[in-house]
C-alpha cells in the first residue's frame, strides 16, 4: 500500500488494520476525545461543537483519531474544510502514516468498510477538482471556497451524489479554523450542507475562539449550538511540559528586497505571501545564506537539533553545503515539485524514499540540521527539535503557525522546555503587514483576547517614519509638518477573511488568508472616520464581507476617501486602510472602536528638540548624552520607533534645523527708529558659484559630484555671514553630520573657533563595502568631523596583498592622534558589518601616522 497521488487515495482497510498507528494521545488529547465521544453520542436537532487546542496542541491528530474511531467506524462520510491547500495536505497526510515505518491512522477504522477513499479538492494543480468528486468517496478534504462555490452552483453531480449517500450513511463535517465560520459565505455554506443532510455533525477546530463580538458570538452559537466541548490553554500545556515555551529571536539581515512602488501596490491587493521575484532574490543571495549559517554556528550548542525552513531547492542545497563545510551534520528534503522538471536537477530530484531516509536520520540523531521547503509543516512527526529557523518573513498566518508548531513539542514528547524560533528580518523599505507570532506563542484561548485590546505594535509605523525621514534628508527639503502629526492618535484593530488572488499562478488555488491589522488613525483623519461611521449604514456594506472585493466596491471606497478625508501625504495608504475597516465592519456588524495611543506626546521629537536645544540651551555633547539616555529608557518606545539611535538623532537634528530655518519676522520700527534689516538667509547665487569654483569637491570627505552644498563655517544662528571666507563646499552627508557646529574644513588643523574638539555622532556606512572611494570618504568624514577641520592628509585602503586587513591613516601636523582609538574602532566595526554580509575580507585595524 503506497499511495502517491495527492488528489485521491484508496486505503485497503484490511492491511491498514493490521498496522494501525501506535501514536498515543497525550493526557489533554485523551480528555478531549472523551468529551468528543460523549458529544457524538448525544443527538440534537442541530449538532455542532468546538474543540479548542492551542498551536502545537495537536488539533489535527485529535480530530482524526476521533473520526477514525467513531464516525468513520460507524459508516459516516466525512468532509474536512480548511482555508488553504497546505492545510488540506496536512489533513490528508494525517490519515495515512507519518513515515515509512509507522502505522496508518485509518487502521483504527472499524465496522463493515473494506476500503476507504480519500479525495483532496482545491484549485491547486496537484489536487483534484470538484467535478471529480464521487458518491463513493468516504473522506472529502476540500477548501472552503471550492465547496461554497459548488454548493451555490448546485450542478455538481458528484458532490450531489456524495451528499445523497451521506443522508443514509451519516455525515461528519470538520471545520478547521472555525472561529471564522460567522463569515457570510461560510454560514451559507454550512446552512446548505445542513439542508442537504439535516442530521450532520459539525465539529469546529480552533486555537483562538473569538467571542469578543456579540454578533459573531450569536452566529457561532447558531452554527455550533453545543459550544466549546473541550478547551485547554497553552499555559497549562507548558506547565505540564507537553508544549515548549517559545523563545523568539529576530536576526536582522541588512538585505533590502527590491520591489518598486507599482509592484508593491499590485502585491498588497492580492493578500498573497511575498512575490516570487522577491523569494528568488532572497533565496539566491549568497551573503544572506551565509549569514543564516553563521547564526547557527554562533549558537550551535544552544540551538541543538534544528529545522530550517527555506524557499527553493537551490537554497536548501546552498545552506546544506555551507553547514557541512563547517562540520555540521546537515541534509535537506524537498520534492520534485520544487524543481523545474526541465532541468537536470529536476529530473534527478529527491524521491519520497530519499526524503524519508533523511528524516529518519534526523530523528535517530545522525543529523544536526535538516533544511526543507514546507514539507515539515504538514503534520510530520519530528521529535527532539530544539530550534526552528524561519529564513524569511511571511504574510501567511497559517504558514507561520505551521512552522512554529514544529518546535513546540515539550519534554513529555521528546522535546525541550524551551523552543528557539529564529526569525530572519529583511530591511523592507515599505510597510508590510507581516504575520506576527505574538498571538501564536503567548496564548490566547480565553475569552478576553479581543483584537481591540492589543497594544499598538509601533514597528508598523517605524519603517514608514524612517523612510519619510530619509526622503526629506536626502532631498534637502525642510518639511514643516509637525512631527507629532506623523504619530497616530490611536488605531483600529481589524480582522477579516480574504481570498488569496493568485496573480502569479496559472490557476486559482482557492486559498483564504485571515488578515489582521492595526490601522493607524492620524489627527487629520479621525473626523473623517467618525463622519463615515455616522453616515454609512452597516447594512449597506454587507457585500464587503465577501472574500473577494469587486471593482464596484473599490470605486465606492475611492469615492468615500475623497468625500470624507482631506488631501495630503500620509505614512500609509488611506484607501487601503479604509477598505480594511469596511471589510471588518461588514463581517462583524460593528464599526471598530478607536484604541488611543497612550502617552503619544512623550514621543514628540519637535518638543524634545525645543526643550534641549533652545529652552535649556544644551551644547552638542550634553544634547548627545541626554538624548542617548532618553533613547535607552525601558519605559519608552523609542527603540521600536527608531531601530537605531542614529535614526532618532537624525530626526532630532532635523527638528532643530526646522526651527532654525523658520522665516524670521523683522520687528516693526518703533517711534520712527528704523531697525537694521537682516542679511538674506540664503547665500546669493554668485557667491555660491565662486565657492564651488574655488573648492570643487567636498572639503571634508573629498567626494565629487553634483550634490555638493555651500555651508557656513560659522552657522548663521551664531552670527556667521555670507562672506566667502566663511563658506565651504560640503557634500550633503558631511553637511548633515556637521549640523550647527563651527567646523572649518578649509584648514588642516583646529583654529580654536570653539572649545576643543566636539565628539561627533558616527553615521551608518551607506556606501559599497567593496568600493575604495566610498570607504576612504567614510573614514575621512569620521576623522575630519572629529577634529573639526581637514585633519586627514592621506588614507590608504588596501584591496589586496599582505596588508589587506590593515588600512593606513596619516594626519596633518597639529592633530594629535590620542583619542582616535574609539572612533576608529567604530569605523572598523561599521564597515566590517557590511563586508561580512558581502563576504569581503574584514579589516583588523587602521594604523595612524602624522606628517
Amino acid at each position: 500500500m503506497s499511495p502517491t497521488l495527492r488528489s485521491s487515495i484508496l486505503y485497503p482497510l484490511a492491511e491498514a488494520r493490521r498496522n494501525p498507528s501506535q501514536k498515543q494521545p497525550a493526557s489533554h488529547q485523551a480528555q478531549a476525545l472523551s468529551k468528543l465521544r460523549s458529544w457524538f453520542g448525544e443527538r440534537a436537532p442541530v449538532h455542532g461543537g468546538i474543540l479548542v487546542l492551542p498551536t502545537g496542541g495537536g488539533k489535527t491528530f485529535t480530530a482524526q483519531r476521533f473520526l477514525t474511531t467513531l464516525p468513520l467506524s460507524q459508516g459516516h462520510k466525512v468532509i474536512w474544510l480548511a482555508h488553504t491547500h497546505h492545510l488540506l495536505d496536512q489533513a490528508a497526510h494525517g490519515f495515512g502514516r507519518v513515515n515509512l515505518t509507522g502505522g496508518y491512522e485509518v487502521g483504527h477504522v472499524q465496522g463493515q468498510r473494506t476500503q476507504l477513499t480519500l479525495r483532496t479538492v482545491s484549485g491547486t494543480p496537484e489536487h483534484g477538482r470538484v467535478n471529480q468528486i464521487s458518491g463513493s468517496d468516504d473522506v472529502l478534504i476540500i477548501t472552503l471556497q471550492s465547496l461554497a462555490r459548488a454548493l451555490k452552483d448546485g450542478r455538481q453531480r458528484g458532490l450531489n451524489a456524495f451528499l445523497k449517500e451521506a443522508q443514509s450513511s451519516g455525515l461528519t463535517v470538520i471545520f478547521d479554523e472555525c472561529h471564522h465560520a460567522p463569515a457570510n459565505s461560510y454560514r451559507k455554506m454550512i446552512e446548505a450542507l445542513r439542508s442537504a443532510v439535516p442530521d450532520l455533525s459539525l465539529l469546529g477546530l480552533t486555537a483562538t475562539p473569538d467571542y469578543s463580538d456579540e454578533r459573531r458570538k450569536g452566529w457561532l452559537k447558531q452554527l455550533f449550538p453545543q459550544g466549546i466541548l473541550y478547551q485547554v490553554s497553552p499555559q497549562r500545556l507548558m506547565a505540564q511540559r507537553i508544549l515548549s515555551r517559545p523563545r523568539i529571536e529576530e536576526a536582522l539581515t541588512q538585505v533590502e528586497p527590491q520591489l518598486d512602488a507599482a509592484e508593491f501596490r499590485a502585491w498588497t491587493s492580492t493578500h498573497r505571501d511575498i512575490p516570487e521575484k522577491v523569494v528568488r532574490h532572497l533565496a539566491q543571495n549568497a551573503g544572506r545564506n551565509a549569514l543564516i549559517v553563521q547564526r547557527y554556528l554562533e549558537h550551535r550548542e544552544r540551538y541543538g537539533r534544528t529545522i530550517i525552513f527555506a524557499d527553493r531547492w537551490y537554497q536548501c542545497d546552498a545552506l546544506v553545503t555551507l553547514l557541512r563545510d563547517q562540520g555540521v551534520r546537515a541534509d535537506a528534503i524537498y520534492t520534485q515539485q520544487d524543481h523545474d522538471p526541465g532541468t537536470t536537477e529536476g529530473r534527478n530530484a529527491r524521491t519520497q524514499t530519499d526524503n524519508a531516509a533523511v528524516l529518519e536520520r534526523f530523528k535517530d540523531g545522525h543529523l544536526d540540521v535538516i533544511v526543507n521547503i514546507r514539507m515539515l509543516t504538514e503534520g510530520t512527526d519530528v521529535p527532539g527539535v530544539q530550534t526552528v529557523f524561519l529564513t524569511r518573513q511571511t504574510t501567511s498566518r497559517i504558514l507561520l503557525t505551521q512552522m512554529i508548531g514544529r518546535a513546540l513539542r515539550g519534554p513529555q514528547f521528546g522535546g525541550t522546555d524551551e523552543a528557539n524560533v529564529v526569525a530572519f528580518i529583511d530591511q523592507w523599505k515599505q510597510h508590510v503587514n507581516w504575520a506576527r507570532w505574538d498571538d501564536l506563542v503567548e496564548g490566547g484561548t480565553e475569552e478576553g483576547d479581543s483584537p481591540d485590546r492589543q497594544r499598538l505594535n509601533v514597528q508598523y509605523l517605524s519603517g514608514d517614519l524612517v523612510s519619510r525621514l530619509a526622503r526629506e534628508l536626502n532631498s534637502g527639503e525642510v518639511n514643516t509638518v509637525p512631527f507629532l502629526s506623523l504619530l497616530p492618535v490611536g488605531w483600529y484593530a481589524i480582522s477579516f477573511d480574504a481570498a488569496v488572488e493568485d496573480g502569479e499562478a496559472q490557476e486559482q488555488q482557492d486559498d483564504i488568508e485571515t488578515v489582521r491589522q492595526l490601522i493607524p488613525v492620524f489627527d487629520q483623519d479621525l473626523a473623517g472616520y467618525q463622519a463615515l461611521f455616522q453616515e454609512v449604514a452597516l447594512d449597506s456594506i454587507d457585500s464587503f464581507a465577501d472574500l473577494i472585493v469587486t471593482p464596484e466596491e473599490r470605486d465606492l471606497v475611492a469615492d468615500w476617501t475623497r468625500r470624507f478625508f482631506p488631501e495630503g501625504e500620509r505614512l500609509t495608504r488611506l484607501d487601503q486602510d479604509l477598505m480594511a475597516v469596511l471589510r471588518h465592519a461588514a463581517l462583524n456588524g460593528v464599526w471598530p472602536a478607536l484604541t488611543a495611543f497612550e502617552d503619544r506626546e512623550l514621543y514628540d521629537v519637535d518638543m524634545l528638540a525645543g526643550k534641549l536645544a533652545f529652552e535649556q540651551g544644551l551644547g552638542m555633547v550634553q544634547i548627545d548624552q541626554t538624548l542617548r539616555a532618553e533613547y535607552a529608557r525601558s519605559d519608552r518606545l523609542w527603540q521600536t520607533l527608531y531601530p537605531t539611535y542614529t535614526l532618532l538623532k537624525q530626526q532630532f537634528d532635523h527638528s532643530v534645523n526646522q526651527r532654525l530655518n523658520r522665516p524670521q519676522e523683522v520687528a516693526s520700527p518703533e517711534l520712527g527708529q528704523v531697525g537694521e534689516l537682516p542679511e538674506s538667509p540664503e547665500v546669493p547665487s554668485e557667491i555660491k558659484a565662486a565657492v564651488k569654483n574655488r573648492d570643487r569637491w567636498c572639503l571634508c570627505c573629498h567626494r565629487e559630484g553634483q550634490r555638493l552644498q555651500v555651508d557656513h563655517i560659522r552657522p548663521r544662528y551664531l552670527g556667521g555671514t555670507h562672506d566667502v571666507e566663511n563658506l565651504q563646499l560640503l557634500c550633503a552627508e558631511c553637511n548633515r553630520s556637521k549640523g550647527t557646529a563651527v567646523m572649518n574644513f578649509r584648514v588642516t588643523r583646529p583654529q580654536g573657533l570653539e572649545p576643543a574638539s566636539t565628539p561627533v555622532f558616527l553615521r551608518a556606512f551607506a556606501g559599497d563595502a567593496r568600493n575604495s572611494d566610498d570607504l576612504e570618504q567614510y573614514l575621512r568624514r569620521a576623522v575630519n568631523l572629529h577634529f573639526g577641520c581637514a585633519a586627514t592628509a592621506i588614507v590608504v585602503i588596501r584591496q589586496r596583498g599582505t596588508n589587506l586587513r590593515r588600512w593606513s591613516l596619516t594626519l596633518h601636523q597639529g592633530n594629535p592622534p590620542q583619542g582616535l582609538e574609539s572612533l576608529l574602532r567604530k569605523v572598523v566595526d561599521e564597515v566590517n558589518s557590511f563586508r561580512r554580509t558581502e563576504r569581503v575580507t574584514e579589516i583588523e585595524t587602521i594604523d595612524v601616522h602624522t606628517t
